[in-house]
């Protein structure tokens, strides 16, 4: 539904809608030692979007449900997330029927899943994974919107400080001593969404 306020142009100030889309992640470690592949997620939830009085200038707002799967040191596990994104945007169009966009502003992240993440290799060794509980990210991105209500959008996220920090254990000499190592990591994400406003 759209909400019943419209600036001079006709046009509606707020509009509702729902926005979902996939993910593509990519982790990185400060250690050598770990290995990540990409994975693959997906998000989904309302969204609000703003027209301000200024031509092309806009904001919108989201709350989405996200799950995404990990794999660091061939194992993975999958992290359950709320996410709040905030955007501001700048568009040009041909009237009603196609404009295109760009966009940036923050994300805030609040993990909604365990905390930490355990498992033993092969070789019995111990290791961890645990995530922040929350984080905060960028997203700088680009899109089209078609008529009033289909807007597509591809966007980078990227986090601000790290993800979350992996933990092994590596057997020690033969007195049986433990040695633990650690890494920081930071996740990196494309994302391509599709929306639909009342």
């Amino acid at each position: 539904m759209s909400v019943v306020m419209t600036s001079v142009w006709g046009q509606s100030l707020v509009n509702f809608g729902f926005k979902g889309g996939i993910e593509v992640i990519n982790m990185s470690f400060n250690a050598d030692a770990l290995k990540a592949s990409n994975r693959a997620g997906f998000f989904v939830g309302p969204s609000l979007r703003f027209n301000l009085p200024i031509v092309g200038l806009g904001l919108d707002a989201s709350v989405f449900y996200s799950q995404r799967d990990l794999k660091a040191d061939g194992e993975s596990t999958t992290q359950k997330s709320l996410l709040l994104p905030a955007h501001v945007r700048y568009g040009v169009g041909i009237g009603d029927v196609l404009s295109i966009f760009v966009t940036a502003g923050p994300q805030f992240s609040f993990n909604l899943g365990n905390d930490v993440f355990h498992w033993t290799d092969e070789n019995g060794n111990d290791s961890h994974f645990t995530f922040q509980n929350t984080l905060l990210s960028a997203d700088l991105g680009a899109g089209v919107t078609i008529g009033r209500h289909l807007e597509a959008a591809a966007y980078y996220n990227i986090p601000v400080g790290k993800t979350g920090d992996f933990t092994w254990e590596r057997l020690g000499d033969k007195l049986g001593d433990e040695t633990w190592n650690s890494a920081r990591s930071r996740t990196n994400a494309w994302r391509v969404s599709l929306a639909y406003y009342f």
